[in-house]
């Protein structure tokens, strides 16, 4: 991994007492319209520059929290093998009882990240926030993909649920794992352990218009933080933050969001686990 922290997360104390962790995986292998996620950790990153370490929604600070960036995977691998890597480290990271954020990529990276909660807990459930429904058994001849991930994933995870969809390829707009974010928390467990995937296109694009596969309509930054707030009563063990397209964010700011969106999600779920 290259060390490279975001100015608000540079741990102030050893990474072995920080309660969350950060990880980069710059993965772009997959992508089918606009290209770029490789380039997204490094930029949430740079965003993360103007912004402040406390949340005032939350009531709480990151630096009370505690945190650490580890840097980046090495993804310069077949894809097999870098989701086999990053399923090992978020393992290693959940056994050690760290809040876990991982800064993609491209959304492929959460099977890895599944696979690897899974190992370490038993059994795990996925809220996914996106625009797509990623339900798709192979495209364009893959069967592991960004537009399949989700599909891989609910093969995986005891329960999978996703909120902000308004993209589909068929008729599984009518399956039950698709739920509005006013009732997604009837279709999960608290105790539990959850991961939450965001894909950043789940929000409206006039608000994040940075992403691979922008999607009109969507969440809008307040939405995203009342699904946080709900998810303070569950047990959230992590979350990945995924799809953003530096090329296509001239403005910069789908990165600032993001970056703000990692600060209030530590915040409001890390906290509850200390």
């Amino acid at each position: 991994m290259s060390i490279r922290p975001l100015s608000f997360l540079a741990a102030e104390r050893p990474c072995q007492q920080a309660k969350a962790v950060i990880l980069g995986v710059p993965l772009e292998r997959t992508v089918s319209y606009r290209g770029g996620p490789a380039q997204a950790p490094a930029a949430i990153r740079l965003a993360s520059d103007s912004l402040e370490s406390y949340s005032a929604i939350f009531r709480a600070d990151l630096v009370d929290i505690g945190v650490c960036d580890l840097g980046d995977l090495q993804v310069h691998l077949p894809l097999a093998q870098v989701l086999s890597s990053l399923g090992q480290e978020v393992s290693r990271l959940l056994k050690s009882e760290k809040f876990v954020v991982v800064m993609g990529g491209e959304h492929t990276i959460t099977l890895g990240v599944v696979r690897g909660a899974v190992a370490a807990l038993g059994e795990v459930q996925l809220l996914a926030l996106d625009a797509h429904s990623d339900l798709r058994d192979e495209y364009e001849g893959e069967r592991i993909c960004h537009a399949t991930v989700l599909r891989r994933c609910r093969e995986v995870a005891e329960r999978t649920v996703i909120v902000g969809a308004r993209s589909f390829y068929g008729g599984e707009v009518d399956e039950p794992v698709f739920a509005d974010r006013r009732e997604f928390a009837a279709r999960l467990e608290r105790k539990r352990p959850l991961w939450l995937s965001l894909d950043l296109d789940a929000l409206d694009p006039s608000l994040c218009p940075g992403v691979t596969n922008p999607e009109p309509d969507g969440l809008s930054y307040r939405d995203v933080i009342e699904i946080f707030r709900t998810l303070q009563g569950f047990n959230v063990v992590g979350m990945d933050v995924v799809e953003l397209a530096p090329p296509y964010d001239p403005s910069g700011v789908t990165a600032i969001t993001a970056a703000k969106l990692v600060i209030e999600a530590i915040c409001a779920l890390a906290r509850n686990r200390m």
